[in-house]
């Protein structure tokens, strides 16, 4: 069954949303919102899939619109996109903000220390 550009580019948009979070009513808004969170060369594949969205309704310019091209980028941005795993990525911001927070909490400790250090406490 052949996948018709917009189902393509719904398909993309709907993911973009589920995995990363984006905002936006089209596909073009949610890859400007998950801007650098996907590789550059994913962005590309997103990007050449906005932009024969836009061609494909104009007579002339849409028959310049490569569907096999477009089709492979689909696949790769939808493969790197299912690969994402949630749960990975939640527990690594947990951890990225109990780590600043560990290291805040020796940085005070120091600074406390050198404080009574300086005023003949310790």
């Amino acid at each position: 069954m052949a996948e018709s550009l917009e189902e393509m580019a719904e398909a993309v948009s709907a993911r973009l949303g589920q995995k990363l979070g984006a905002r936006g009513a089209g596909l073009e808004a949610r890859l400007r919102h998950a801007g650098r969170r996907l590789p550059r060369s994913r962005r590309r594949d997103g990007a050449a899939l906005a932009e024969a969205l836009k061609r494909a309704d104009h007579p002339r310019l849409s028959r310049q619109v490569d569907m096999a091209r477009l089709r492979q980028a689909r696949n790769r941005l939808v493969a790197y996109l299912d690969g994402i795993d949630m749960a990975d990525r939640r527990k690594g911001a947990a951890l990225g903000v109990l780590a600043g927070l560990a290291v805040n909490l020796l940085l005070l400790g120091a600074a406390l220390a050198g404080f009574l250090a300086w005023r003949g406490g310790v």
